[in-house]
């Protein structure tokens, strides 16, 4: 029994006087730590610059936002206006010409803002730029071709906007030719 005690005592005390591990002093463990560090530094630095893009980003949207909304305001005081000279015209034509007011403010607008309306009729339909809505028979346009502009398509920059929604010509189908007429049995 005493011989386990004994056993003990002297790993305890091999433990105890063991000397404690001390760092590595060599120059290559000091190159690598120094290379963690500015890896750590980089990694933060670049977390931070993609929090201050994004906030830049959101921040510029918010700004041209606000313009757009801005060029709108005299908008909606023009329709304002006309809605409440309306209530009181006597005749039509003085509303008629509000509106029409409020439209040509509407298509500036659309024009400082580089927005174009798309040309339709009487060109060949593109799926791109706009949208069949119905086809129609004609002998007198060739297959493919709007006939009519149903709603104005818009593009911004060479991109589309909207579609314009548009009627298109196809080829008549060929009809059969009417049976002749048997004549009635005489009696």
């Amino acid at each position: 029994m005493m011989k386990r005690k004994d056993q003990k005592k002297t790993h305890q005390d091999k433990q105890a006087k063991a000397p404690a591990p001390q760092p590595r002093q060599d120059k290559d463990y000091q190159g690598k730590q120094e290379l963690l560090d500015k890896l750590q530094r980089v990694t933060a630095d670049f977390l931070n610059y993609q929090k201050r893009m994004a906030r830049n980003a959101e921040e510029a949207r918010l700004w041209t936002k606000a313009e757009m909304i801005k060029d709108f305001l005299p908008i909606v005081d023009d329709l304002e206006q006309a809605l409440e000279a309306g209530k009181n015209a006597k005749d039509i034509d003085s509303l008629l010409e509000g509106f029409k007011l409020v439209y040509q403010h509407m298509q500036d607008l659309l024009a400082k803002q580089q927005v174009e309306p798309i040309p339709s009729e009487k060109q060949k339909f593109d799926p791109a730029i706009h949208e069949a809505m119905l086809e129609q028979e004609s002998v007198d346009h060739e297959p493919g071709t709007v006939l009519a502009e149903l709603r104005k398509g818009y593009i911004l920059d060479g991109r589309t906007l909207r579609p314009a929604r548009v009627a298109v010509s196809r080829k008549p189908s060929e009809e059969a030719e009417p049976a002749p007429e048997k004549p009635e049995p005489a009696d």
